[in-house]
Order: C-alpha cells, then structure tokens, then sequence
C-alpha cells in the first residue's frame, strides 16, 4: 500500500499564513473596540462626567461654600447626603459659567442619538470630608 504524501506548506507560506491570522484577529478586535468607543450612546455619557465635574468642582462646590462659615460647611452638606442637591438639567450644564460648555452639545446630538435636554439630568451627593471633589453623581438620561 502506497502512502500518500500529503501537501504540506513551505516554512514561508506556513508564516505568512499565521500573519494573516493574526491580522485579522487583530483587525476584527480593533473594529469591536471603536464601535464600542465611538457608539453616540458612550460619548454621550463620557462628555456628560466631564462637564457634571467641571459644573460641580469649579462652579457649584465655589458658589455653595462661599456663603458658608467654617462651622456651617459640615452641617450644611449633611443636610444633602441622603437625598443630593436639586438636580441639574443638561441645558443648565450647556449655559453656566458663560455657556463655557455650548460646544458640547454635539455629543448629545448625533445621528440617531438625541438627548432631551430638558428632562436628562444629573444629581450630585456630597460625601465627607465635604471637600470639591468628595462627592459623587447619579445620571439620569432622557436619550432616544
């Protein structure tokens, strides 16, 4: 009985065959990673957390302590741990600060993505010490 002998592939095209394997695995991971990233939903929501730190930290947290004495600070943001300051509308986020934020408004408009900025909104809970950047954000979205 005769054995066959099969094709096998020279240690070049056995190379060349695996870089194309690894190519496209790679580019198939590449493409899930940017639909992923550039979705208009995550942009949304990464451009929101920029400007809902920026409103509190450098605008709010400013205003907010700037009436208080020192013994008033701990009692007053007490007052806001449980149920969080008023909200915050997202066309109030877009206007503060001398609309410091207008040119975001991209991000909430985009293609099939709107965000109603009249009912998408964040909430912000103090925690202690009660410092600009003790605190933490609730989102609520009004997006379709």
């Amino acid at each position: 009985m005769k054995h066959r002998k099969f094709f096998q592939f020279s240690p070049i095209a056995r190379k060349i065959a695996i870089g194309v394997v690894i190519i496209s695995i790679l580019a198939v991971a590449g493409y899930l990673f940017a639909a992923n990233y550039f979705a208009p939903e995550k942009m949304a929501h990464r451009e929101l957390e920029k400007i809902s730190r920026d409103y509190y930290e450098n605008f709010f947290y400013d205003n907010f302590v700037a009436r208080l004495t020192g013994d008033q600070k701990q009692a007053e943001f007490e007052k806001y741990t449980e149920n969080g300051f008023p909200r915050v509308y997202l066309r109030e986020l877009f206007l503060y600060d001398n609309e410091k934020h207008a040119d975001s408004k991209q991000y909430f408009k985009y293609q099939d993505y709107t965000c109603n900025t009249d009912q998408t909104y964040v909430t912000f809970y103090p925690t202690a010490p009660f410092g600009d950047r003790d605190y933490r954000i609730e989102y609520n979205y009004s997006c379709e």
